[in-house]
């Protein structure tokens, strides 16, 4: 702890700040309380949108443009690392113009109204094939676009999902809970879409047309994407209120890319952030090849899923109560560990019934690598808030969203060029290209092969490379500098801080409002002084 800190002094201007805490910007009064159920429940219908996109498209989209759209590893490789470097732009630009919007609807709200309909635009186009013949260019260039308009769509809703938790509330284990609420809801959200997107596309690939089962959801779930976005801004209120906000000169994206990576806390958590998701998206990004290929029966995917979906679901209360009773870090300890030995031990897997029995464990602690990081995050925004006098929740948000992002990045590039340097084969059961009706009928009814390198590259990016993402995640947890005792006394510091500056700010307009009537009594004319109104007095 500082030395201003243990002698309850104020903190120091920092080279950003003309002041050291600005006037509260927020109702601290309903910050400290708990908050209703329905401001929690919508967060989790909000954090849906993000959920149902991760799970759908982490498990089916990947073999979905190798084995239904049928471009090569390659050319899906260089989708996702184009679009990933693309994010890289446009998180912290969101972010910072998050926190610099100013509408009769609050900063956040507004991006949720008007980023649904395109999102759900672009993620029902991306579904759907184009006609056979079209070259593997122009398939290119139709899966970029939709990609990135996703990309856009994706952020400009998530960062501001984010960035209202710590403007919701100031509690340590309130956090946490609506962190768990948050993941609950929006968890199970998807555990259903992807279910019925499963389903969708099992009955359409038994009819032969499996094409038109992957259009079919990407029209519902674009759909849905709309209404939960819009869901989330009717129903949450603001706290945040700008006529109590100093009118600072505004951060640019750089600055706040020079803010953010100077503070050691968040560096960790990013850390932490990028190494989880990157070894559960390896696993999403892989599984279903792996069914097909490595266990012989590709239709095995959909109990995956559900186990691992609904183990994720039904322990998450009791790692919100391992959180709040022993801490964010004992959990990412213990849960981390878990995940490690699980995911190793899929290399040696053979058998159904054994994926199945690995799938329960893996569930269980599927919720830890998104809940820690996200309900530890807002602990870093208050100690740079103490540090530099402003809360800037959008930027530390768009920056920690582009880690998501780029970890599916990593994930999916990496997966596609690693296949196409071991010598994956395009499927003919349905990229049988100039093969008559006949033929193609007959190679739906063998089963797809791959060769051996093929086979060792899945049985890998399931297996070892995503427990080795996890043991490093554990590694900086443990280097991770907030406890509930620190958290506890900086949020006590900026409780006292935010109410003497906004008394400060109260006093000094009463002393210009008195100044002005002072003028107005003594006979001073209009030139040099605006009018009062009796509101005004």
């Amino acid at each position: 702890m500082s030395t201003w800190q243990e002698r309850g002094k104020s903190p120091p201007s920092s080279p950003t700040s003309s002041s050291s805490l600005k006037p509260s910007v927020y109702d601290d009064s309903t910050l400290h309380g708990s908050l209703p159920v329905k401001t929690k429940l919508t967060m989790g219908i909000g954090e849906s949108v993000q959920a149902c996109y991760t799970v759908i498209c982490g498990f089916f989209l990947n073999a979905y443009l190798l084995e239904v759209a049928c471009l090569s590893p390659n050319y899906v490789g260089t989708i996702q690392l184009i679009q990933g470097l693309f994010d890289a732009f446009n998180d912290p630009f969101i972010g910072t113009m998050s926190d610099r919007t100013r509408t009769r609807w609050g900063r956040r709200r507004p991006w949720l109204l008007f980023a649904a309909a395109p999102l759900g635009g672009c993620y029902f186009g991306i579904w759907n094939t184009l006609e056979d013949g079209v070259s593997e260019g122009v398939k290119f260039g139709f899966y970029l676009c939709m990609y990135m308009g996703i990309s856009i769509g994706i952020t400009c809703i998530q960062v501001q999902i984010g960035a209202l938790v710590p403007e919701l509330t100031l509690d340590y284990d309130e956090r946490t809970s609506l962190s768990v609420y948050r993941l609950g809801i929006g968890n199970l959200i998807a555990l259903v879409a992807v279910m019925i997107h499963s389903a969708i596309v099992t009955s359409f690939h038994d009819e032969g047309e499996i094409d038109k089962g992957y259009q079919l959801s990407g029209a519902i779930f674009g759909s849905w994407i709309c209404i939960a976005a819009w869901t989330t801004f009717w129903n949450i209120e603001e706290k945040f209120d700008p006529d109590l906000e100093e009118k600072d000169e505004q951060l640019s994206t750089l600055d706040g890319l020079k803010i953010v990576f100077q503070n050691k806390a968040f560096l960790i958590v990013v850390g932490i952030y990028l190494c989880g998701p990157t070894a559960v998206v390896l696993v999403q990004t892989n599984i279903l090849l792996y069914c097909k290929y490595i266990l012989g029966n590709e239709d095995l995917v959909d109990y995956i899923i559900g186990i691992v979906q609904g183990m994720a679901l039904i322990v998450l209360p009791l790692w919100n109560f391992v959180g709040q009773k022993y801490g964010k870090k004992m959990s990412y300890y213990i849960g981390g560990s878990i995940l490690c030995v699980s995911l190793a031990s899929l290399y040696f897997v053979e058998e159904e019934n054994t994926a199945l029995i690995v799938s329960c464990f893996i569930g269980s602690c599927l919720g830890i690598p998104y809940m820690i990081p996200y309900s530890m995050l807002p602990d870093v925004i208050e100690e740079d808030e103490l540090k530099t006098g402003k809360r800037r929740e959008g930027v530390y948000f768009g920056f920690f969203t582009i880690f998501l992002k780029l970890s599916v990045t990593i994930a999916l590039s990496f997966t596609n060029f690693a296949l196409s340097a071991a010598g994956y084969e395009k499927p003919t059961s349905t990229c049988g290209v100039g093969l008559t009706e006949e033929e193609m009928e007959a190679a739906a009814a063998l089963p797809d092969t791959q060769p051996d390198g093929v086979i060792s590259v899945m049985r890998f990016m399931v297996g070892p490379c995503p427990a080795l993402f996890f043991t490093l995640a554990i590694f900086m947890v443990w280097l991770f500098p907030i406890t509930r005792e620190s958290h506890q006394e900086n949020a006590e510091v900026i409780k006292r801080e935010r109410n003497r500056r906004s008394i400060q700010l109260e006093s000094k307009k009463a002393a210009e409002l008195g100044k002005m009537v002072l003028a107005k009594s003594n006979g001073v004319d209009d030139d040099g002084m605006v009018d009062i109104d009796n509101n005004q007095l």
